[in-house]
């Protein structure tokens, strides 16, 4: 019996469908996050000025859930039973820890773990946990967000892929009878916060006009690599997400009382804590408000 050759529509259509397949997985991957500048960037071309990285002009960070994401990586944070230190773990799909050696240094730093109080003052520390032989990574707790539940959000960068990693977990107090200090009266302040755009999903050019304690100019200095590190949450849904940003440079980073510029596709509306971590000789966090309109 004489073998049916496939027809001309056959073969278009198993080319069409071959075609559509690699299309959505180029563009499945290039909506994984994959750089330290931002997460799911639209165009990654760092700008370097003197060992410094600034987030080139095309790119914006976003606010996403790690946990809707679903990234490969399961975050598990435990306390010691005083609070004062924890331990982290960053599981992969097979059950095994993330080591030391499989996690690249990103903005001077292998992982950067974002703890965020959940409720009363939303206060947040950004720490830097350090590696153990047995897989898990140490940090101590800022004496702010000792005895309080904490939201803790974690990226970090695979070594063997090159992709930034995201997860998150929920933090329950360690028994405490002592409340938690009040956070210190920053030194430094935010004068203003303004943003090209509020309409959420636009994209947003959002500047931080700083200015240093009364008579004296503040001057930056090199934080993690860049000039500030920047993390937005939401006020109004505590488990939303986050985003992570680094300024973008205009040229008025280096002035006396500069002004940092951040690039951020606008989440839901809402009324955002727009947090800043500048180094002027001491680490400092400043906190703003960002309002998100329809």
């Amino acid at each position: 019996r004489r073998r049916r050759r496939p027809s001309l529509m056959s073969t278009l259509r198993q080319v069409g469908i071959i075609t559509l397949v690699a299309v959505v997985g180029f563009f499945g991957l290039r909506a994984l996050p994959d750089t330290q500048c931002t997460f799911l960037h639209a165009d990654h071309q760092p700008v370097v000025v003197g060992g410094l990285e600034f987030c080139g002009l095309n790119e914006e960070a976003n606010f996403y859930s790690p946990k809707a994401l679903r990234f490969p990586v399961e975050l598990k944070v435990a306390l010691d039973a005083a609070g004062t230190a924890g331990e982290l773990r960053l599981l992969k799909d097979d059950g095994h820890p993330y080591y030391s050696h499989e996690v690249a240094v990103s903005h001077t730093q292998r992982i950067h773990l974002h703890l965020r109080q959940s409720g009363g003052e939303r206060a947040y520390a950004h720490v830097h946990p350090q590696p153990a032989a047995d897989g898990s990574w140490r940090f101590e707790v800022p004496a702010r967000l000792r005895g309080v539940g904490l939201r803790a959000y974690v990226d970090f960068s695979d070594v063997r892929t090159s992709r930034t990693m995201m997860a998150e977990a929920e933090v329950a107090p360690a028994f405490t009878t002592a409340a938690p200090p009040s956070a210190p009266v920053p030194r430094n302040r935010i004068v203003e916060l303004t943003a090209s755009t509020t309409q959420t999903g636009s994209s947003a050019m959002i500047r931080l006009k700083l200015a240093g304690p009364a008579g004296k100019t503040l001057r930056l200095k090199p934080i993690m690599g860049s000039l500030g590190h920047a993390v937005v949450f939401s006020v109004d849904r505590p488990d939303a997400g986050y985003a992570h940003m680094h300024p973008t440079l205009e040229g008025g980073e280096y002035a006396d009382n500069p002004t940092l510029a951040f690039r951020l596709r606008l989440p839901p509306p809402g009324t955002y804590d727009f947090w800043l971590n500048l180094n002027d000789g001491q680490d400092e966090l400043l906190r703003a408000t960002l309002v998100v309109t329809p």
